[in-house]
């Protein structure tokens, strides 16, 4: 009788390792005792039923363990070819502007921002990012106020963000300040 018991108490703690919704196989907490676990279902929101089965030997376990199930091995991406060092562009710092086409303050610093970016052609990539159509960017960056100017450099680390509308000697300045002039 006690082979039994210890039997259905295996077999129920098996099942609840594989019950869904149990994060396969999810571990019952340092302080939970394994027979209380197994019988209330603690460790997740399922609940196994074994009090049937444990209190009375005479009647068969009527729950059984699902099939494991196989996992197919994932297809092994090609290894891509070694870039050259010469052909890769040198990557540039930046001065990015988010905003949009119908603020106020956005239109101010997109007149700003024209002349410098014939002005910085080849030593700073001087940009003016709508929100509205670069939205992948735009969460990247985490903009929630426009206009935003983030000054990245060329390893793609951003140095310094200012909200609002930026004049341009304050952005010449933080160029001399980073070494971009």
């Amino acid at each position: 009788m006690l082979r039994r018991l210890l039997l259905t108490v295996m077999v129920a703690g098996f099942a609840l390792m594989l019950a869904p919704g149990c994060g396969g196989g999810a571990k019952a907490p340092a302080a939970a005792k394994p027979d209380t676990a197994v019988q209330t279902g603690a460790i997740c929101d399922t609940t196994l039923d074994t009090s049937v089965a444990a209190n009375n030997p005479a009647q068969p376990d009527t729950q059984k363990p699902e099939p494991v199930k196989k996992v197919e091995p994932e297809p092994q991406k090609p290894k891509p070819e070694p870039e050259k060092v010469a052909e890769k562009p040198k990557e540039l710092p930046r001065m990015w502007d988010f905003g949009s086409e119908n603020c106020m303050p956005c239109k101010t610093m997109k007149q700003i921002l024209d002349p410098m970016m014939a002005d910085y052609k080849g030593k700073v990539d001087v940009r003016i990012i709508n929100v509205y159509e670069d939205r992948e960017r735009t969460q990247q960056f985490r903009i929630v106020t426009i206009p935003t100017q983030v000054f990245i450099d060329a390893g793609g680390k951003e140095l310094f963000r200012h909200i609002g509308v930026y004049p341009r000697d304050s952005i010449v300045a933080k160029f001399k300040e980073f070494g971009w002039e």
